[in-house]
């Protein structure tokens, strides 16, 4: 396990941008990842769906931030 990322227990469902949100801190920075909705599921499904399968979806991300896949805002998108 890589201590300097450590994973906050905080997916939710951002309506502005049609993804679901999560976060993790980096060295002490937080970093905000997002997993955006399929134009096939609700957001409430989707929700549930990212919750349920939580540990792959931050494999990715943590991959994500080993590979600098950062936006321009700061953020990780999958």
């Amino acid at each position: 396990m890589n201590q300097q990322l450590i994973f906050n227990n905080d997916f939710q469902y951002d309506a502005v941008r049609q993804a679901v949100r999560f976060s993790c801190l980096l060295a002490g920075l937080k970093v905000h990842c997002f997993v955006a909705l399929p134009a096939s599921t609700t957001a409430s499904e989707f929700l549930a769906s990212v919750k349920a399968e939580a540990f792959n979806w931050e494999d990715s991300a943590e991959q994500a931030i080993a590979d600098d896949a950062f936006n321009p805002a700061g953020e990780i998108w999958l």
